[in-house]
């Protein structure tokens, strides 16, 4: 697969995106290429929540590689590389998935998406594109396809998050009944989803017109620019687990509760045989789950969670209450027999338990 960096002028646009979110006070991390993302911005986090919530948040994700894989033998090969089914996929839907080792631990977290009958994008994390690019590269051996590294000189990824994001895309040119459509006389695919009741956009614009993408977002009122660290505390809110933070290259799919990423009947996949083995004859170690935590708790990410006086495990991310509901949220990764009592967690070892806990949305059942 070829990944060159991106031209002088694409680096220029990255610059050029960056700059507004300097202008909010924005630490940027830079991944592959030179693409940055906003990490957080210095005191308007209230802000960017209360956008999500009630209007629309931008969210810069061009440092997300998007490998598309193109052939008539595209979609039977990433059905072998994947945990998904791929190619129940109908052209114009997306959905999660994995890229597993032999032994059934998680290598990549993806988001997948069909934009043609004989074409698959394959959207990577941030930071993880050149190894999921050099995988793919490396398994593909005689397959009719060809892959390519859309970054390069064709299209940035930019997520719209927030109840007005809808109504955004449709006043820019979109229609709700095709995830294809024109802006600025260039392609821009739009694929709606959403993390858990927050609606989601995720939208692959052309580089050409990526400013002039922002530029009109931007125009709308209850809209604006939003970091990571507001995104974590939706994601947190609604009960979605974060690769490479709630769980890692250590971890089963079944621990990170990935139930909606893995397909049990679409046969043989990198590490299928220990998931199967898994599913139907044992279960994991340990399991994410969602807390409900009082408000005035002292809990925060990395703190130890016990039970019956035994450390059972701990809270891999904390997010504080969005919605003046009483009490906090935070996901964590405990003992899996601990996981299927109805039993509350403590902080500390000899503390009156005052945690709950409940399945992810995404629990494998």
């Amino acid at each position: 697969m070829e990944t060159v960096h991106p031209r002088l002028n694409f680096m220029d646009i990255f610059k050029k995106i960056d700059v507004l979110h300097l202008k909010l006070g924005g630490n940027i991390q830079e991944f592959e290429a030179g693409a940055g993302l906003p990490t957080n911005y210095s005191d308007r986090l209230s802000e960017e929540i209360n956008l999500l919530i009630n209007g629309c948040g931008l969210f810069d994700l061009k440092a997300c590689w998007l490998i598309a894989l193109r052939g008539p033998d595209a979609g039977t090969f990433l059905q072998g590389m994947v945990t998904s089914d791929v190619l129940q996929l109908e052209v114009g839907q997306i959905h999660s998935s994995l890229i597993c080792g032999n032994k059934g631990k998680i290598q990549h977290h993806l988001l997948i998406l069909r934009s043609h009958s004989n074409q698959w994008i394959v959207i990577c994390d941030p930071g993880e594109g050149r190894s999921v690019g050099t995988l793919l590269d490396n398994f593909h051996v005689l397959e009719d396809l060809k892959l390519r590294l859309l970054n390069n000189e064709e299209m940035l990824r930019m997520d719209l998050i927030g109840p007005f994001a809808e109504n955004i895309l449709e006043k820019m040119g979109h229609d709700p009944d095709n995830f294809q459509w024109v802006f600025e006389g260039t392609k821009v695919l739009s694929y709606r989803h959403d993390l858990g009741r927050s609606p989601r956009f995720i939208n692959l614009v052309n580089i050409e017109a990526i400013q002039k993408f922002i530029g009109n977002v931007l125009k709308f009122q209850n809209v604006d620019l939003i970091s990571l660290e507001a995104f974590d505390l939706i994601r947190i809110a609604e009960g979605f687990p974060r690769a490479g933070v709630d769980y890692s290259t250590e971890n089963f799919p079944q621990e990170a509760a990935l139930g909606n990423h893995i397909s049990y009947n679409k046969g043989c996949y990198i590490g299928q045989e220990p998931h199967a083995r898994m599913y139907h004859l044992g279960h994991p170690n340990w399991l994410s789950v969602w807390l409900k935590i009082p408000a005035k708790s002292p809990a925060n990410a990395g703190s130890p969670l016990f039970q019956g006086g035994k450390e059972i495990g701990e809270i891999t991310s904390f997010g504080e209450s969005i919605k003046d509901e009483g009490f906090h949220r935070g996901i964590a990764m405990i003992r899996h027999e601990i996981a299927k009592e109805n039993k509350l967690l403590a902080l500390e070892p000899d503390q009156q338990p005052f945690i709950e806990h409940e399945p992810l949305p995404s629990n494998i059942s």
